[in-house]
């Protein structure tokens, strides 16, 4: 690996780390998690006690996995990258865990875009693991930053309530 690939990879993980890791709150200091807003002039997503907690397990279990593989990326550990990457990718606890009446109670109230903002994150996690399978340095901190783009991104579109610091904020049009 050559001195630049690990510059890279370093400065890649202390920028992903610093942004991670701000951001984590216990479920439990911030009960606007229990409306995530899909756009400033929709309705907020209504969880019911069991989707709110299949899906703040799954985020806790991302965000764990997510550390661990930045690290281990660092490092080269290609082992626990494709590993972490894996349990990313494989992370769906909102399916394991719900009935079926909750998931249907589900896909009928989550918006189609939040859909497909998680299909692709789960995507751009399948992709980091084969990166890693590959031991390619250069294309996994691409995949690994694609991961962090789509949580700010989700977080930004459905959770701005819960981490204030990532709502989007209103152009202002200059006076003259």
């Amino acid at each position: 690996m050559s001195k630049k690939t690990i510059v890279s990879i370093i400065i890649t993980a202390i920028i992903i780390i610093s942004v991670v890791l701000p951001n984590q709150r216990s479920d439990d200091q911030d009960e606007h998690s229990m409306h995530i807003n899909h756009t400033a002039k929709s309705h907020a997503i209504e969880w019911t006690p069991s989707t709110r907690n299949a899906l703040v397990k799954e985020m806790q279990s991302i965000t764990v996995n997510y550390q661990d593989l930045v690290s281990a990326l660092a490092q080269g550990n290609w082992e626990k990258v494709v590993e972490s990457s894996h349990a990313i990718y494989s992370s769906f606890i909102l399916k394991q865990e719900l009935s079926r009446e909750d998931m249907e109670a589900l896909h009928r109230i989550l918006p189609d875009r939040f859909i497909e903002m998680d299909k692709q994150f789960h995507e751009q996690a399948q992709k980091l693991e084969t990166a890693a399978q590959n031991h390619d340095p250069e294309l996994a901190v691409i995949y690994s930053g694609k991961l962090l783009e789509g949580c700010v991104s989700c977080h930004q579109t459905y959770a701005h309530k819960r981490f204030p610091g990532l709502e989007k904020k209103k152009a202002t049009v200059p006076e003259h």
